[in-house]
């Protein structure tokens, strides 16, 4: 009952929101405009002159000059096996034409690509167009994704996802033609009295002309309420855009503009060294990291804390060894920590080298567009409160975070209620999610737990005949809008946990002011996932197959051994 209240809850605000602007939606033109040249049309050429085209539609009111078709030659006809009946003739495609002008009683072209002939027929399909949405840096997300969700909605366009920023026509094409869209479409934004002007282009790839352009001034009021509808929308899943087989096991993953150019970059890590790359249709490696030889990577973060434009590459190790090194210890020196000790480091790229500006024995970890720590102890893992780290000309250890009692650094993230008041959701050791008011007292505990944790450890007992306990380092909680994203993974067997995980989800929590809604944002990944990222409208997932092996590369005879990398658009979901 409770989530078919929150669907109708959802529809109605996006009515109301949608009802509130009616007639004068600016969105409309954005949305009409681009379909007028998409839609399904046919007709045949009359006559051809030199590269112009006589043309009869099969009807004119909704062509519009700029409109493409195919031109279609009739080939041989083709006939019923068994009774020999001419069914129809064979068509193939042997060019393009483009609608020039549109007027009673005439219609003309002109050819774009191959040839043309009179009495071939034209056509523009009911197949989707394939068009690859981009938008400029300064375009506020909820806009462009209201955009992004309508023209899908339509049913005649195949949206391309890109992690392309641009305000770069030529960008915005050539980037359409990597991805063999038809389309590109690209958004930008310049401010205008009491609001903005929203200005929309979209080009035919094949040659990277502009065939339609509109401008629509957005005022306040529609930017707050989409903002405000965002977070009710429905649930979608589906297959990954992207897709990569790594050669090797991946442990950790993050997200991060090292270099300062404005794209994210990827970073993984091995449990041993980082590796970095930028995501196209393969992996482009950029920068390694060599790290410890027996140490082991807990986490990995990205964040801008010296505020220089680039983002800080920040590496936790459990390290294994005979001695901490000193300052002036290189970095493969790392794995000189004694067996269970924390060390922790934040790197910044220097030209094609990440060196080392800091390094402590606190664990570390990315809170907002800030960096927390805690300190460790061998017999209890974490100890101490969670304080943040300043940078002041140097890294320094500042004020406690001023969290509930007992939750550690990589239990929880912040959360915002309906009023803006600040909640703390925290996982507990046995993985139930739990909410905290301001004054530290547990407001909501969930029904059921994630499922447990990778990474786990046996806290050392203080006597031989006692049992120690356990501590984790949990599962990141990764905030968007103002959800709060949760991996959960499946066990092969309910009963039998510890055979591994057949697949995994991730899902989404809101605060609603009472308790935490629940719907699942991304289904059905193979295998565990390990751990995840948010790029933007993408979101990143590593994975591991059952027990670690990729048992069809056994049969191939390739190295069994290795993580997917699955990139999945979260757009509209």
């Amino acid at each position: 009952m409770k989530r078919i209240l929150s669907v109708l809850i959802a529809a109605y605000l996006v009515a109301a929101a949608s009802s509130a602007f009616g007639a004068d939606d600016p969105m409309v033109k954005l949305v009409d405009g681009p379909l007028q040249f998409l839609r399904p049309a046919g007709g045949k050429i009359v006559s051809v002159e030199g590269n112009v085209l006589t043309l009869e539609m099969d009807s004119s009111d909704s062509i519009r000059p700029g409109t493409r078709l195919n031109i279609l030659k009739e080939g041989e006809p083709f006939r019923h096996p068994v009774t020999r009946e001419v069914l129809g003739k064979a068509e193939s495609v042997s060019g393009k034409a483009e609608i020039r002008e549109v007027r009673a009683g005439l219609i003309t072209g002109i050819v774009i690509d191959g040839t043309a002939r009179a009495g071939d027929r034209l056509r523009l399909s009911e197949t989707k167009v394939k068009t690859v949405f981009v938008q400029g840096g300064k375009v506020d997300w909820s806009i462009a994704d209201d955009l992004y969700r309508r023209l899908k909605a339509s049913g005649r366009i195949d949206m391309l996802d890109t992690a392309l920023e641009t305000e770069d026509a030529d960008k915005a094409v050539g980037e359409a033609r990597r991805l063999g869209a038809e389309v590109a479409l690209l958004l930008t934004v310049k401010e205008a009295d009491k609001g903005m002007l929203l200005k929309e282009q979209l080009f035919w790839v094949y040659d990277g002309s502009k065939f339609f352009e509109a401008e629509v001034k957005i005022d306040a009021a529609l930017t707050k309420e989409l903002k405000f509808g965002e977070q009710f929308f429905a649930p979608l899943s589906g297959e990954a855009i992207f897709r990569y087989e790594l050669p090797f096991n991946a442990t950790l993953l993050t997200t991060g503009d090292f270099d300062g150019d404005g794209k994210q970059e990827i970073a993984v890590s091995t449990g041993k060294d980082v590796r970095t790359y930028l995501p196209a249709v393969d992996l482009l490696p950029l920068w390694e990291l060599k790290g410890s030889v027996f140490g082991r990577h807990v986490w990995i973060d990205a964040v801008d804390l010296n505020n220089n434009g680039r983002d800080e590459l920040v590496v936790t190790i459990m390290g294994a060894g005979s001695g901490l090194p000193d300052k002036g210890a290189s970095d493969s020196m790392l794995s000189q920590a004694q067996s269970g000790d924390i060390v922790s480091v934040i790197y910044e790229l220097s030209g094609s080298e990440f060196k080392k500006l800091w390094q402590t024995n606190y664990f570390l970890r990315k809170s907002g567009t800030g960096l927390i720590g805690q300190q460790y102890l061998n017999s209890e893992g974490f100890t101490g409160e969670v304080f943040r780290i300043i940078w002041d000309g140097e890294y320094k250890r500042g004020e406690k975070a001023g969290l509930p009692k007992g939750v550690n650094i990589y239990d929880f993230t912040l959360i915002e209620g309906q009023a803006n008041e600040r909640f703390v959701l925290s996982y507990d050791e046995k993985g139930f999610l739990n909410v905290f008011d301001d004054k530290g007292i547990r407001i909501w505990r969930s029904a059921a737990g994630v499922g447990g944790f990778l990474n786990t450890f046996k806290k050392q007992a203080v006597a031989s005949y006692l049992e120690g306990g356990e501590w984790s380092i949990k599962d990141r909680l990764l905030s968007r809008n103002k959800e709060t994203l949760v991996v959960h993974r499946v066990p092969l067997a309910e009963m039998v946990r510890g055979m591994g995980f057949k697949s995994s989800l991730v899902k989404s929590f809101w605060w609603n002011g009472f308790s935490m809604e629940e719907r699942t944002l991304i289904d059905d990944i193979p295998g565990a996932a390990v751990d995840y990222a948010l790029a933007g409208d993408k979101m990143l997932i590593l994975a591991s197959p059952f027990l670690g092996l990729k048992f069809e590369n056994i049969l191939k005879g390739d190295s069994p051994f290795g993580s997917t990398l699955y990139i999945y658009s979260v757009r509209g979901r």
